[in-house]
């Protein structure tokens, strides 16, 4: 089939390798991506386990338009069981990961058991290999990427755990690829995907392919994709999204009154500005893209000696919710979570919700070892470093918020904020019935990228109710999973406004069928 590579099922207790390709269901069923990971998923998993259960299945799928020259394509989803949730989790990354896959001829790894030694899985042009490593054992995710790049050269892709994952912190990421200016440093954060590798011994994950992706139709590709472009520049959201991108977000929700402060206490923030996308820009270093991308939307800042990407959920959950008060502030908070592997949002509501236990009087000094207090910043380094290890009360806070309050108890479940186990992103809901709507029905537990409806809550009335915005969610969840499918950065969409049907066109191009947007 045109625009499908293979798919690998790796067995780390076995060592045994099986590659094939996907048949013509699970291809134009399915497309790829987020879709492929689910339906993988539950074909291949005997029984509904723990996320961190070595008989859990661990999927790594990419999408058709991933590493076709596309614009945008280059999205990887990694999914499992969820250790938050216990339901189906998945976290989509972008960054180079995808796209290196693609080009190794691997649209999607299936990986189960447990390595006996720490290892690395190595995706090379058609072959795949797993590489005990037991030197990468206690090395957080930036010293496991130097390490491996150190073999593997630039012109490699690597997906790693750190610390967290190693020690099953329940909600410990992946990050893909550290310390390149030219590739945007990014992370697959959400439900723990970094604690089921964790739990399979594999610290990493290393793509490199010099292969091409077979497009059926590569010239009406390519005429589809100057089109997207034109469309992309002429955009009068373009020129804030090269400068700012997802930063930009805290001045409106701050203006709205949807940005967390203090556990969601508050929705707005005194010292908004002083980590808002203005911030950010006065302060960056320099801007990274994802592989296919005009807009260069990840903005490196200083922290101490090292450097950290920041994202509006990073400086809403790391900065506005725990009280800090300076952009180097969150951003060292934002570069301790990436080198331990701590999902930022997950780990701000964790800190935020011990520090109004403290607030309240349902913790002391005696129960955790020290003080806590709004705009601590050592306090929020340390706490970050007890989670990922698992030391102290690190080693309860590193269950998530809801386990927190079940022990916690003292009515501490009334401000612990999730949503079936997963912790809330950075919008304030109460007041955005849409938005609340989203979060209740998300399959995954309370995440933005699934409906962002937030926007229409705003544009329509805040404390409107009625089927117009039911209608609304049910589109968003519906539209928003194309994206992951198709292995496309969903940004010039949703930011830009750019009509969705020529996902549908580039897809035709890329597979040789034709098929439509309702398809």
């Amino acid at each position: 089939m045109h625009g499908y590579g293979k798919i690998a099922e790796i067995d780390l207790s076995s060592g045994k390798i099986d590659v094939r390709e996907p048949d013509e269901r699970l291809a134009y069923d399915f497309i790829g991506g987020r879709g492929w990971a689910a339906h993988l998923i539950f074909k291949h998993l005997d029984e509904i386990v723990h996320g961190t259960h070595p008989s859990n299945v661990l999927v790594v799928a990419t999408g058709p338009l991933a590493a076709t020259g596309f614009l945008g394509g280059c999205k990887t989803t990694f999914a499992a069981i969820s250790p938050q949730t216990d339901l189906y989790g998945d976290s989509s990354v972008g960054g180079y990961f995808g796209y290196m896959m693609r080009k190794a001829g691997f649209d999607a790894l299936i990986i189960r058991g447990r390595a006996s030694e720490p290892s690395y899985l190595l995706v090379e042009d058609g072959r795949i290999e797993v590489v005990e490593a037991p030197e990468l054992r206690k090395l957080n995710s930036k010293e496991v990427d130097e390490k491996l790049r150190g073999e593997y050269g630039r012109n490699c892709s690597i997906a790693s755990i750190g610390i967290a994952g190693e020690k099953m912190v329940n909600y410990a990421s992946i990050n893909v690829d550290w310390g390149l200016k030219e590739r945007r440093h990014s992370q697959a954060g959400r439900t723990g995907m970094g604690a089921v590798m964790g739990s399979k011994n594999l610290k990493a994950i290393v793509a490199k392919g010099s292969g091409e992706v077979e497009v059926a139709d590569p010239e009406r590709l390519r005429e589809v994709n100057k089109r997207l472009i034109r469309e992309v520049k002429s955009s009068n959201m373009y020129e804030n999204w090269m400068k700012y991108g997802t930063n930009m977000t805290l001045e409106w929700a701050n203006t709205v009154e949807a940005l967390p402060t203090l556990n969601f206490q508050k929705t707005t923030f005194e010292y908004a500005d002083e980590i808002s996308g203005q911030a950010v820009y006065n302060s960056q270093l320099y801007v990274s893209a994802c592989a296919n991308c005009i807009i260069p939307c990840g903005h490196v800042v200083r922290s101490d000696e090292e450097v950290a990407t920041v994202d509006y959920e990073n400086l809403g959950m790391l900065g506005s919710n725990l009280g800090l008060k300076s952009l180097s502030e969150v951003a060292k908070a934002n570069y301790l979570c990436d080198y331990y592997g701590l999902d930022t949002i997950s780990t701000g509501s964790v800190i935020a919700f011990m520090m109004e236990c403290f607030q309240r009087g349902l913790l002391t000094k005696d129960d955790v070892g020290f003080e806590l207090s709004w705009g601590d910043a050592e306090t929020v380094y340390q706490l970050i470093r007890l989670i990922a290890e698992r030391r102290g009360f690190g080693t309860l806070m590193a269950l998530g918020v809801k386990a927190l309050a079940r022990y916690v108890k003292k009515g501490s479940e009334k401000f612990a904020m999730h949503v079936k186990g997963l912790e809330i992103s950075a919008y304030d809901h109460r007041a955005a019935p849409a938005m609340a709507l989203s979060y209740a029905t998300c399959d995954i537990g309370a995440h933005h990228n699934r409906s962002w409806a937030i926007t229409y809550d705003v544009e329509a009335g805040r404390t409107s109710y009625g089927r117009d915005k039911a209608e609304k969610v049910i589109y968003l969840q519906h539209m928003r999973p194309l994206f992951d499918m198709l292995g496309v950065c969903r940004l010039y969409w949703v930011e830009l406004g750019i009509d969705p049907n020529i996902y549908a066109e580039a897809y035709s191009a890329v597979v040789g069928k034709e098929f439509i947007l309702e398809d």
